[in-house]
């Protein structure tokens, strides 16, 4: 059953001119030891990133037509993210995984703790379901390690189904995939 979002929070695509809220919060995402499984950079690795990187991050993010990321907003403060981009046919992934045809990817899924349990996670996810289907994209994909239960029951709540498994570079991952 998917949770309602509470009020004052709002789901939205991120700004372009966002890179400085951007980098803090994948930096409180990184630190946080319940996510922190899910991300492919350490807190180093963000740190070393220039202002420079972060802004474009954010500005293709915000306009690029091929991928779409959205935040949530609760008093002007980011406090949750998700990014989806595409998975090329006939190009290695993230996990060097060759997709045999184009594959709407979600990536980058973040919820404070400030507000979890309220919703957020349902409402980012039906967001970047939304943008996936409205780009023409037949399913959404997403990777999860198998020690982060609570957000593959988000994903299951999402309407995601385990369609594989394979080793990652820090255990067991599960592939999963939501019709559209």
């Amino acid at each position: 059953m998917t949770r309602a979002l509470d009020p004052g929070i709002v789901i939205r695509r991120v700004r372009a001119d966002e890179g400085p809220r951007v980098r803090r919060l994948r930096l409180e995402a990184l630190a946080d030891p319940v996510a922190a499984i899910a991300f492919l950079e350490t807190t180093e690795q963000a740190l070393a990133r220039p202002d420079a990187e972060w802004s474009e991050r954010a500005a293709r993010n915000a306009t690029a037509a091929d991928q779409a990321g959205f935040v949530a907003v609760l008093d002007d403060e980011h406090v949750g993210s998700v990014v989806v981009f595409p998975r090329r046919a006939g190009e290695p992934d993230y996990f060097q995984r060759i997709p045999t045809v184009d594959t709407a990817t979600l990536v980058g899924v973040y919820v404070s703790p400030r507000v979890r349990g309220r919703g957020v996670i349902d409402a980012l996810i039906r967001a970047a379901q939304d943008w996936a289907r409205d780009a023409g994209y037949p399913e959404l994909t997403l990777d999860v390690h198998e020690r982060n239960v609570v957000a593959i029951a988000a994903y299951r709540r999402g309407g995601f189904e385990v369609v594989g498994e394979f080793a990652g570079d820090d255990g067991r991952e599960i592939a999963m995939a939501a019709k559209l």
